[in-house]
């Protein structure tokens, strides 16, 4: 995950059968990658100039793939499906990018490819 560090740029998200796959590129490396999670419990997207706290408290651009801890959305998850997956070890994932966060709630690490 060391090149998903530095400014990323998201180009596309897309929800399938396959899963949620997040496609972005480092202007620094000028290298694509695709973020997949298969399968995913769920995501949200705001614009970054609203997630001003998330940003800092991440390190900004300096890490780009985060686990979250403590996160407040997982826990309004729990409450929210009245603690039908209290006993799964979900994760929460951040993606920091020049214009989005985007964040993901998955059981699983997402897989990370290079497209050339």
């Amino acid at each position: 995950m060391s090149e998903l560090k530095g400014r990323v740029i998201i180009d596309k998200v897309e929800d399938t059968d396959e899963g949620l796959a997040i496609y972005i590129h480092n202007s620094e490396s000028k290298k694509n990658f695709k973020i997949l999670f298969d399968p995913y419990v769920a995501y949200r997207n705001m614009d970054e100039s609203y997630r001003a706290r998330t940003f800092s408290e991440t390190g900004g651009f300096e890490n780009s793939l985060n686990t979250v801890n403590n996160s407040s959305w997982l826990e309004w998850f729990h409450a929210e499906s009245q603690g039908y997956y209290q006993g799964e070890d979900i994760i929460h994932y951040s993606i920091i990018t020049d214009a989005d966060c985007i964040d993901v709630l998955s059981e699983f690490e997402p897989d990370i490819v290079v497209i050339e």
